[in-house]
């Protein structure tokens, strides 16, 4: 099994469509499939159920990917650590949907002008792990949502926001412009973030109970199943303005706990480039907060 086939797998594993793994990836469909078959030749197993609806990992299928996900991510962790002891400077910054983007262009020019060397680059979480690979090394400082285990990390609140609940157009609560209240969205079909991922997120994100839904690892798949399933999705109010999507409405919850915004990063970690981004970061926020 080479890297490549891996990476493969897990996108389409991911995705759970061709099609979509394949834009994903930036590739055409017929290759991407024919390496999927390649992998499966290897292995001497099937690994996805191919379905009218998608791409379904087999029982040997989900020990693959979670075996594929642990193998990049060491692939990634070695890759930043030859590069620390070749003298580069770099900076993994993880985020967790919406929150860093409006506050980037305010803390770029202010951080390459103090570290003009240093290289930042971006990684993009999924609902599966809110701190997007601190523990092992993936990131060096997480902007993410909280609350989530905090055992050896260092988490500082930035700021607060109401959660709103995103419903399909035609459901019963669409109409309530006011708000609405969890009780009244106790029997709806709820997204479920993935079972592995930790369990203070998942019983913040699901104030209602357990959900009974599709299960979903992103902002997009969460709207995608509002659109396609009709589940109810609770998300931060900064999604609004950024996920606009014709058959989904937002409605504020009047009950919800607030949403944190929250920049997290290893309690071991001594990095200068991680204490100059923290404070340039919370700096700009306090900024823009002060202007909006």
């Amino acid at each position: 099994m080479d890297l490549r086939r891996l990476l493969y797998f897990v996108a389409v594993a991911e995705e759970g469509n061709v099609g979509r793994a394949a834009r994903r990836l930036h590739m055409s469909q017929p290759p991407l499939s024919q390496r999927i078959r390649e992998l499966e030749a290897e292995l001497g197993c099937t690994l996805f159920e191919r379905t009218p609806s998608g791409m379904v990992l087999t029982a040997p299928g989900e020990v693959l990917l979670r075996e594929a996900r642990d193998v990049l991510s060491r692939m990634d962790v070695a890759r930043e650590r030859v590069l620390a002891a070749a003298g580069v400077q770099r900076l993994v910054i993880g985020v967790l949907g919406p929150g860093e983007e409006v506050l980037s262009a305010r803390v770029a020019p202010r951080f390459r002008q103090a570290h003009p060397h240093a290289m930042v680059q971006l990684r993009q979480g999924e609902f599966t792990d809110p701190t997007i690979g601190l523990a092992s090394g993936a990131v060096d400082l997480a902007i993410t949502r909280g609350p989530f285990g905090a055992t050896g990390l260092v988490v500082r609140k930035v700021a607060e926001e109401p959660c709103v609940v995103a419903l399909p157009a035609g459901h019963a609560l669409a109409r309530a412009d006011d708000g609405v209240r969890l009780a009244e969205l106790a029997g709806c079909v709820w997204v479920r973030p993935p079972a592995e991922s930790d369990a203070l997120w998942r019983a913040f994100w699901q104030p209602a109970g357990e959900g009974d839904g599709p299960q979903v690892r992103s902002v997009d798949e969460c709207l995608h199943a509002v659109l396609w399933n009709g589940a109810v999705a609770m998300l931060p109010a900064k999604v609004v303005p950024r996920y606009a999507v014709d058959g989904v409405v937002f409605r504020p919850i009047l009950d919800a706990a607030p949403s944190a915004l929250v920049l997290a990063w290893r309690r071991s970690d001594n990095s200068p480039l991680v204490a100059a981004y923290v404070r340039m970061f919370t700096d700009a926020h306090r900024r823009f907060t002060a202007t909006a």
